[in-house]
């Protein structure tokens, strides 16, 4: 990372902690509470970088069961090491701009430590390998989100986790893990098991529209100039594609929730340019949230003749919008 990235990075952080949060042990996770009306949580758990000695690193072949002594239990996720550069920035920035774009802050839960050390993004066990430092950690993190998502429930009712990462596969996509494997998106999916599948229920557009088509976050990213999968153009993914880790098949909605969860994937030029891509991608997320979300639980509202000020504001304008551009 080149010098000027790095002062770019510390001057970002020590703005995020000026602000009122929760740390958990020796800081290694950290919960910054957004807005009381905000329905959206963002979470960064591959942009840290902090490297105690107190916990060795993560061994590779952890996730092997055929090898003689491995003390760990078998995981469907692969053991990587890879730092995901510039999520925290990005992460950082969607909330800066998701904040002033739709008026509410959201909420954001970051992993301080690097990844060769922790990976929040998988069960106990293979995440933390035994450490006891590194199992604090992963509770504090995981115990943040589930803070964040019950104030959701509690407040909005409904709303979303937008998980962000990092990848660097030959296609450069934008990959949406939405807890569908790669099979199940070259078949027909069904909402059911899908960590979206409260949105399915609840919207106006059917899951096949949610998922890649007109409507989808795939295809608003795409005319943006994002490529993504799954979209109406790229409604299958490549031979490599990220479904979605422990994050979003935990705390997404495919059990029982009314909160969702999507994995946002970045390449990596993406990412570099934080700063530019950050405001456009925020603009898709505000757009697919009023859509989704804001919108939508007005629609829901209104079938139940309990309409508030703000969904009939918001119910003026998508009238006019219907009238004038439709």
């Amino acid at each position: 990372m080149k010098k000027e990235s790095v002062r770019e990075t510390l001057q970002l952080i020590r703005k995020l902690q000026s602000e009122p949060h929760e740390s958990g042990y020796s800081g290694y996770a950290e919960f910054y509470p957004g807005s009381e009306d905000s329905c959206i949580i963002l979470c960064a758990p591959h942009g840290g970088n902090i490297k105690p000695d107190s916990i060795p690193d993560r061994r590779k072949t952890c996730c092997n069961s055929t090898v003689p002594g491995c003390k760990f239990s078998r995981s469907k996720f692969s053991v990587s090491m890879v730092r995901d550069t510039f999520t925290l920035e990005m992460a950082v920035t969607l909330r800066s701009e998701l904040s002033l774009m739709l008026g509410e802050r959201p909420h954001l839960v970051i992993c301080n430590l690097n990844r060769r050390k922790l990976d929040v993004n998988r069960d106990l066990d293979n995440a933390a390998q035994h450490n006891p430092h590194a199992e604090k950690a992963w509770r504090d993190y995981h115990a943040f989100i589930k803070l964040a998502r019950a104030r959701v429930v509690r407040n909005c009712g409904r709303g979303v986790i937008f998980d962000v990462h990092g990848q660097s596969h030959p296609e450069k996509l934008v990959e949406l893990g939405y807890a569908l494997s790669s099979d199940q998106l070259h078949s027909l999916p069904t909402p059911e098991h899908s960590s979206i599948r409260c949105l399915s229920q609840c919207s106006r557009y059917n899951f096949e529209n949610i998922l890649r088509g007109p409507q989808s976050l795939g295809a608003r990213l795409t005319q943006e100039g994002f490529i993504s999968v799954p979209s109406p153009v790229h409604p299958t993914p490549p031979a490599k594609y990220y479904s979605g880790g422990y994050t979003v098949q935990e705390w997404g909605s495919s059990m029982s929730s009314t909160v969702d969860a999507i994995q946002l994937e970045l390449p990596f030029h993406i990412r570099e340019q934080y700063k530019k891509t950050g405001v456009i991608i925020a603009s898709v997320i505000a757009d697919f949230i009023t859509d989704m979300y804001i919108l939508n639980s007005c629609y829901v509202n209104l079938r139940s003749s309990q309409v508030s000020p703000r969904c009939l504001s918001q119910l003026f304008w998508d009238f006019l919008e219907r009238i004038f551009y439709i």
